[in-house]
């Protein structure tokens, strides 16, 4: 019977940093963002439950992306305003504009922790999967046709 499991977002965040700066996890998750058109806070909180033995069902996992657009849509543009204007900025002052970047990723996945806070979720063996070979980030990758990403996104 699914459970509703209370996750911390301070938990997500430092399990979000480690991960990053693993090796080609940071540049798979650009490639993710800028190829795939995929979030790179969904897929490390898909990547947070499948190691704790999650499994999201495909409409928790739409609710999930749905509760992304307002926060998403701001920092494709945000991301944008930065690249154009890195070649007029300092190094002090594009830090700055990456560290206001970070406060906004940091507050997406806040929200999206908070989201997860209302769903009733099942483990992947109370869904009949044994093993992890259905999980969320392999799933989220595959709706956006990234399936090659999904070993590096694991730091394998």
């Amino acid at each position: 019977m699914p459970i509703v499991k209370l996750f911390n977002h301070d938990d997500f965040w430092q399990f979000s940093y480690a991960h990053y700066f693993k090796a080609d996890v940071e540049a798979t998750c650009l490639c993710l963002q800028t190829f795939h058109h995929g979030s790179v806070n969904l897929a490390l909180l898909m990547l947070w439950l499948d190691e704790q033995g999650y499994l999201l069902t495909g409409e928790q996992r739409n609710q999930l992306i749905a509760g992304l657009q307002p926060t998403d849509g701001l920092l494709q543009q945000y991301r944008a305003m930065r690249r154009s204007l890195k070649p007029q900025l300092d190094q002090a002052g594009y830090q700055q504009l990456m560290d206001f970047e970070l406060t906004v990723e940091r507050q997406q996945q806040h929200d999206l922790v908070a989201q997860l806070n209302t769903m009733p979720l099942a483990t992947l063996i109370e869904q009949g999967h044994p093993t992890a070979l259905a999980t969320n980030l392999v799933r989220y990758c595959q709706s956006l046709d990234a399936l090659s990403l999904v070993e590096k996104l694991q730091a394998r």
